[in-house]
């Protein structure tokens, strides 16, 4: 009779091999009490430390804008870099992007910094390596890859777990969480590793004693409809109809039950005038969270822990607030006060984009094309969709349909004059700092206006996240550049890029949380 396979054995398949790195009696911070601090650094970004050492975890710490420098942070960050990357032994990156791998935040670390990258081992191929040949372009060799589900002494009986991404997500495979135990404490942070049952199930039973902390992403961001083409008296009445289903976050809540709960990397902001609609129109707040759990959960007890940046927390003291307590029904005017603040670095990069190159557009943009049909990947396209990009301005005033279906793969067709799904409105300056690579077209629907045709399907979203992660030809960040094919001439590492400096940025760091002279 052939062998079949326990519950159990299916829910947890063998780990791999453990190999520590370091011994496993390893104290390198001894003057501290052996306990398992956690400190909120802000958005994704966070501390784990004790005797064993630091462990940094996403980091996005500077104050400075992502997704084609659309998206900033409200609350802001506090914590000067130096103060960040002091004394962190490890960094892991859950996954590839912009907000947990911000290139420019990973260029205050020391060229020896050991770094800590999922392995993908079930995904081999050019995506699944985009961090680490990032990291060697930057000059960081350090690199260790985990497997799923490989733990990783980090001494002192500390230990690092890799959660991989759910089976169900098979086109967001690059997602990781992590599980990191340590004297008595165990945390589990799976950020924006979106969960299913199964992968619940098998949480639960490789760690049957529960966690004391669960993080998880916030409410998040949508683009509808901040980043439609609509009136705003129509995208108000969108906002005021929408429901937030918050499917992951019931599934930690019901089936990972952590004895306490915390949702993070959700703060994003926008502080261009073009984009500041999007305030109110493309993200929620925390209290979105607290709701979910006082409407739904009263019965369990399971208490909510609102951190900002610099907030933190211990099993044995609990939580400690050091961030002013921010007033999210009226967050909207303290986000003006922080635009306020910043407002030399949004004026500095407006102007820095104002220099982009307009002059031969079409024929620029049909040679980009042809090199990305050359050099594109055909894989993962399980889906039939077609988008057409309309390129605005008095130097522009052309399109192009890009249309992908699992038989005839991806084409980006000049020619095609046949309705389409969706058709995308990009400024001519936003196209052009594609072009020139100052901008990726990964991103480039932060910076458009979309238009919806036909009745919203799973294909359009899906081919969506599959131009996020291909027509850039596995570059994430604007950075560093993979192929330098892809834009002849052009550095391909540059780490300034978008970046600039606020003269005396790190002082009086809570100025937008508290009462204005007069008030």
């Amino acid at each position: 009779m052939p062998e079949t396979s326990s519950p159990e054995t299916h829910l947890c398949p063998p780990a791999p091999k453990q190999i520590p790195s370091t011994p496993v009696a390893a104290i390198r911070n001894p003057e501290r009490p052996r306990e398992l601090h956690f400190q909120f650094v802000t958005h994704a970004c966070m501390k784990f430390s004790g005797r064993f050492g630091t462990l940094l975890v996403d980091p996005w710490f500077l104050n400075q804008p992502i997704a084609n420098y659309v998206c900033w942070k409200f609350p802001r960050a506090v914590i000067p870099p130096e103060e960040v990357v002091a004394g962190v032994d490890w960094v892991y990156i859950t996954h590839c992007h912009e907000d947990h791998f911000h290139l420019p935040s990973i260029a205050h670390f020391p060229k020896d910094q050991a770094f800590l990258l999922p392995e993908y081992d079930h995904h081999p191929g050019l995506r699944a390596q985009t961090m680490e040949r990032t990291l060697r372009k930057m000059g960081f060799h350090n690199i260790r890859k985990l497997r799923s589900w490989e733990s990783l002494e980090l001494g002192d009986g500390a230990r690092l777990t890799v959660v991989p991404a759910a089976d169900s997500r098979y086109y967001e495979w690059e997602n990781s969480g992590i599980v990191i135990e340590y004297a008595g404490t165990r945390i589990i942070d799976m950020n924006d590793n979106i969960t299913d049952e199964h992968l619940c199930a098998q949480i639960c039973a490789r760690f049957p004693e529960g966690f004391d902390l669960g993080l998880i992403q916030a409410a998040g961001t949508s683009m509808f409809p901040g980043c439609f083409r609509m009136s705003e008296a129509d995208k108000r009445a969108v906002v005021a109809e929408r429901h937030v289903a918050m499917n992951d976050q019931r599934r930690m809540i019901e089936l990972i039950q952590p004895r306490a709960i915390a949702p993070v990397a959700g703060d994003f902001a926008w502080f261009a005038p073009q984009y500041a609609h999007n305030n109110w129109a493309s993200r929620g707040t925390p209290l979105l969270f607290r709701s979910l759990l006082s409407s739904d959960y009263a019965d369990m007890d399971m208490p909510l822990l609102m951190f900002h940046p610099s907030d933190t927390w211990t099993r044995e003291r609990g939580f400690e607030q050091h961030h002013p307590t921010i007033d999210w029904a009226n967050f909207l005017p303290l986000v003006d006060r922080e635009v306020a603040r910043f407002w030399p670095k949004v004026r500095a990069l407006e102007a820095w984009l104002d220099e982009v190159d307009l002059d031969n557009l079409l024929a620029r943009s049909i040679a980009h094309t042809e090199r990305v049909q050359a050099l594109i990947t055909r894989e993962h396209i399980d889906f039939t969709a077609r988008f057409r990009h309309v390129i605005e301005g008095p130097d522009a005033g052309f399109s192009f349909v890009l249309k992908a279906d699992p038989d005839s793969g991806f084409e980006i067709d000049w020619t095609d004059d046949e309705p389409v799904d969706q058709t995308l409105y990009v400024p001519q300056r936003e196209w052009a700092a594609v072009l020139e690579g100052r901008m990726l077209w990964t991103d480039i629907q932060w910076n458009g206006e979309a238009d919806q045709h036909v009745e919203f399907r799973y294909d359009i979203a899906r081919f969506w996240y599959w131009l996020e992660y291909y027509v850039a030809i596995n570059t994430k960040q604007p950075q560093v550049i993979l192929e330098p094919d892809l834009y002849p001439g052009a550095p391909t590492l540059d780490l300034s890029k978008g970046v600039f400096a606020l003269e005396g940025e790190w002082d009086n760091v809570f100025a937008a949380h508290r009462p204005e002279p007069g008030a």
